[in-house]
């Protein structure tokens, strides 16, 4: 897998294969590297605000099994680097 953040693209691919890689590209894409704040600020803080004037929001995460779900959205309480979604939702309610 080859993930693409200029272009907002993954790539993936069969290993020792002749096949075409298939590539598939989103809205945004976040690598390995990226940090918790980075995606609730791009992704997350606009969404709240427009809850907060009145529209529906939803967040829903998806994926396989082990891939990042419960840390994009819970990550570690004792860390301010590490808090995930739902806690940084938190403070920019209530703050």
């Amino acid at each position: 897998m080859e993930v693409d953040t200029s272009n907002n693209s993954i790539q993936l691919y069969k290993p020792n294969s002749k096949e075409v890689p298939k590539r598939f590209t989103f809205d945004a894409v976040y690598g390995v590297d990226s940090q918790q704040d980075q995606i609730y600020n791009e992704t997350a803080f606009p969404l709240v605000e427009s809850v907060l004037e009145g529209y529906n929001g939803t967040i829903f995460a998806y994926g396989q099994t082990g891939c990042g779900k419960t840390f994009t959205m819970l990550g570690v309480q004792e860390s301010e680097d590490l808090k995930g979604i739902i806690p940084r939702a938190y403070v920019q309610i209530f703050g």
